[in-house]
């Protein structure tokens, strides 16, 4: 009598699309450093967060993704646990390694951290110039003439119009500067200014935003920015 065996075959399962969340800190060995500027990507699904100041960080993304840990001042670290045994949690920590360039004396300007973004956007202040009341016209009518009308106190208003625009630009353009370094957008040097102007920021977001609401629109403008121009609009 013959006997037939078949070979059974265990099938593993894929946990590449399963959940997995990622908590950990970067620590640079060298030095004490007080704000640490984490910037946490998901580079596979393009979206980012930012991390603690201490540099803390958590994210939850899929096992296959893979993330990448920048710092300003350091070189980027990625991470992929696509290979990994299969775990819902992840703890890791990162040793930093410093950002160093053997090559002709240049001037760079320095990233701003987050922290001196945020003071700047809410210092953004329109400089005083004199303006007509009901008061004052009542009661000096030929100042509150001489305000409305000369052409000198019109070029001081425009001047301190101008002032303003420039101080939101030059913060903006800083902001941008930081998410370009660290891969949440892609623009040039040269479309800074044209998608300032897009952005067409209201005052008020722009002074009193959460980092997490700021970054989130300029990423959705980006979006919107760069299909308008590869379709030629």
């Amino acid at each position: 009598m013959s006997i037939s065996q078949t070979d059974s075959v265990i099938v593993q399962p894929n946990y590449n699309d399963s959940l997995i969340t990622i908590t950990g800190k970067v620590v640079d060995t060298t030095k004490l450093v007080s704000f640490y500027n984490v910037m946490v990507v998901n580079k596979t699904a393009g979206k980012g967060i930012f991390g603690s100041y201490d540099g803390t960080f958590k994210i939850t993304v899929k096992k296959s993704d893979l993330v990448g840990l920048s710092v300003t001042g350091y070189k980027t670290n990625y991470l992929s646990f696509k290979n990994k045994p299969f775990k819902t949690n992840y703890h890791v920590t990162i040793y930093l390694d410093l950002i160093s360039f053997t090559a002709e004396k240049v001037e760079v300007t320095p990233y701003k951290t987050l922290e001196e973004l945020k003071e700047e956007r809410a210092a953004i202040a329109k400089r005083e110039t004199p303006t007509v009341t009901i008061s004052n016209a009542f009661s000096s009518p030929i100042t509150a003439l001489y305000v409305a009308f000369s052409k000198r106190e019109k070029t001081k208003r425009l001047i301190a119009e101008m002032e303003y625009e420039d101080q939101k630009r030059n913060v903006v353009k800083e902001i941008l500067r930081l998410y370009v370094h660290n891969d949440i957008i892609d623009l040039e040097n040269e479309e800074f200014d044209s998608f300032i102007t897009f952005l067409n920021l209201n005052d008020h977001f722009l002074k009193t935003a959460k980092d997490y609401d700021l970054i989130t629109y300029i990423k959705y403008k980006y979006e919107h920015f760069t299909k308008i121009n590869s379709e030629g609009f």
